[in-house]
């Protein structure tokens, strides 16, 4: 149990002694979720701290009009929540889908907040994990004009995923996108087919698939 909680993010840093306190005095719960199950949805309501232990879970964006989509693995151990948990915005930002057997440990608000009171090395790993997340997120808009379609293409994805690395599908229509970018889906075609060309990606109708994102992102130092 210790080694597990240790594991996750928010408990790192903390001591046995600690540990012990938290077990014994808060009520946090381990489930599994099923393969095929659907644990968290995106516009639910936070209610609390979802831990993701081990297993394989695949995070799916919805867009506002619900015309287009982003799928993506998740990197674990993480945590579910900390960023809408308080706050006027507190729903979920992505819907949660376990791909096999996933070990989980939910934290109800209460609890959360009490470990965020009592145990600064807590707080801190709280503290360090919004605050990256906002730098990581101003970064993106500071970052150069692209030059051409293709790069401005890759800064698209790049602006619509979780995490910068690993396989993604964007579900979307060439239309949509062109929209996006103020290009005609014709030329959105043809740089997508270029793209696909030199290994960076697969197209399947609406689909866009890119194997290795952090590839992707690496096309400009390569070339």
């Amino acid at each position: 149990m210790f080694d597990t909680l240790l594991s996750l993010p928010l408990f790192q840093g903390l001591g046995h002694s600690d540990l012990t306190r938290i077990l014994e005095s808060t009520r946090m719960e381990f489930t599994t979720a099923k393969a095929g199950t659907t644990f968290l949805r995106q516009g639910e309501v936070c209610q609390g701290l979802t831990f993701i232990i081990e297993g394989h879970v695949q995070t799916e964006t919805m867009s506002a009009d619900c015309q287009w989509s982003v799928t993506e693995a998740m990197s674990l151990p993480d945590v579910v929540g900390a960023h809408v948990l308080y706050g006027s915005q507190r729903t979920y930002d992505h819907s949660y889908t376990a791909l096999r057997a996933t070990r989980l440990l939910q934290m109800d608000k209460r609890t959360a907040a009490a470990l965020t009171s009592y145990f600064e090395v807590f707080r801190l790993n709280m503290l360090n994990l919004l605050t990256t997340s906002i730098v990581r997120r101003e970064q993106l808009l500071w970052l150069p004009p692209a030059a051409t379609l293709d790069d401005r293409l890759i800064a698209f994805f790049r602006a619509h995923v979780c995490r910068p690395a690993g396989r993604k599908f964007f579900k979307i229509p060439l239309t949509i996108l062109g929209a996006y970018l103020g290009e005609d889906p014709r030329y959105i075609s043809k740089a997508l087919h270029r793209l696909e060309d030199s290994g960076y990606l697969k197209l399947n109708r609406r689909l866009i698939e890119i194997p290795a994102f952090e590839l992707l992102l690496q096309r400009n130092e390569v070339r």
